[in-house]
């Protein structure tokens, strides 16, 4: 392994765990606040609305001042935040823990994503392969935290987990320390920037199929153990299954990444996005349907590998469109998909506060469809380069 596979590995791991740490420390954190699952919600909201500027103003920043600043920068920022969270917490440290952590995750999830395509498969391939494989290691570090941070929490305490989990965050800005001199992407030139973006069309509407899929990964990913608790299952059972979900994403993902990778055919991809969406809305509709415990985590865990594939192949598009401003597409394409997360998952804790998670699973079941609608329009209309 090369010194940048590991900068890439470790800020992809790390953003991973970012995104399921709130899912998984979800109940901790509210009981130890006396929250219900409103204000739970209203702390969620906080990051989706941070990520927005956030995301973009990591982009324009890669693309200025280069990958291996932005890396140190989020792995630094992201380890305060995580470590705030542990300390004497109240609503309103956790409310500016999360605002922080916004701003870190989205610099690491930037530069993980623009040094896939360099550390991987190499950047003379179709990049989708590479960032598939990539974002295996998110989605590993999705995986390992649900479990980490209950066996952490049972043993040590929220505080002294919230410890642990700061230090893992520092990994990527230490190894990128480490390999100062490896072959990071050179910054690209300064008029490459957002607002030449702002009239693509092809941009504009894969960033609208991520406004429609983010939420409806969001939602899922975050009120899947409350589902479940609600059903009779135990906390730490849940947490298993939350687990199990990440892993079919981990899987699903590495099965792409070498199916992309040997097939090379940059249609594929389109198409892969609408499939994902159809059968996602397949399976989100027999999970509100089911009555037993055992057959509601077989569709939880078979959603996880569904939607595995849709966020490395929607970005790897993006980088199609903008090949020298990765950073400013990504942050783009991405700050659309927040604000979808924003102003539409928490329409699922609305619906579960007046009825039932299980009803609830409505919203993401229409956004699915919504979502393979508009792949279609995409695979029927846009005009990619190879």
């Amino acid at each position: 392994m090369t010194m940048l596979q590991a900068t890439t590995i470790s800020a992809a791991f790390v953003f991973g765990m970012v995104l399921a740490s709130l899912g998984s420390l979800k109940l901790a954190l509210a009981k130890r606040l006396n929250l219900g699952e409103g204000r739970v919600g209203l702390l969620l909201s906080a990051l989706n609305g941070a990520v927005i500027p956030l995301m973009l103003l990591a982009g324009v920043l890669l693309d200025l001042i280069g990958v291996k600043w932005v890396l140190i920068l989020g792995s630094v920022v992201t380890a305060v935040a995580v470590g705030t969270m542990g300390v004497r917490p109240t609503y309103g440290r956790a409310f500016g823990s999360l605002l922080l952590a916004g701003l870190g995750s989205s610099a690491l999830s930037v530069a993980a994503l623009v040094l896939m395509p360099r550390a991987f498969f190499g950047a003379d391939r179709l990049a989708s392969g590479s960032i598939n494989l990539g974002c295996v290691f998110i989605a590993l570090g999705a995986l390992v935290t649900p479990v980490l941070s209950d066996v952490l929490v049972r043993l040590l305490e929220f505080r002294r987990t919230a410890g642990v989990l700061a230090l893992l965050c520092l990994v990527p800005a230490i190894l990128t320390a480490l390999a100062w001199g490896a072959d990071f992407p050179a910054r690209v030139p300064q008029g490459a920037d957002l607002a030449s973006l702002l009239t693509d069309g092809d941009l504009w509407m894969i960033g609208i199929v991520f406004l429609l899929y983010a939420p409806l990964e969001a939602s899922l990913s975050v009120w899947a153990t409350t589902y479940l608790t609600d059903r009779g299952e135990e906390q730490s059972g849940a947490a298993w299954v939350l687990s199990a979900f990440w892993g079919a994403f981990l899987a699903s993902r590495l099965l792409t990444a070498l199916l992309l990778y040997h097939a090379a055919a940059p249609a594929l991809e389109l198409w892969l996005l609408v499939i994902a969406g159809g059968l996602a809305a397949a399976v989100i509709g027999n999970l509100i349907g089911t009555a037993h415990m055992r057959v509601a985590r077989f569709w939880l865990i078979l959603l996880g590998f569904v939607l595995g594939p849709v966020f490395p192949t929607l970005v790897s598009l993006a980088f199609r469109i903008a090949p020298t401003a990765p950073g400013t597409a990504y942050g783009f394409v991405f700050a659309l998909g927040s604000l979808g997360s924003l102003a539409l998952a928490p329409l699922v804790g609305a619906r579960a506060r007046r009825a039932t998670v299980q009803g609830a699973l409505y919203i993401p079941m229409m956004l699915a469809l919504a979502a393979c609608a508009a792949a279609v329009v995409v695979a029927v209309t846009a005009n990619l380069p190879s």
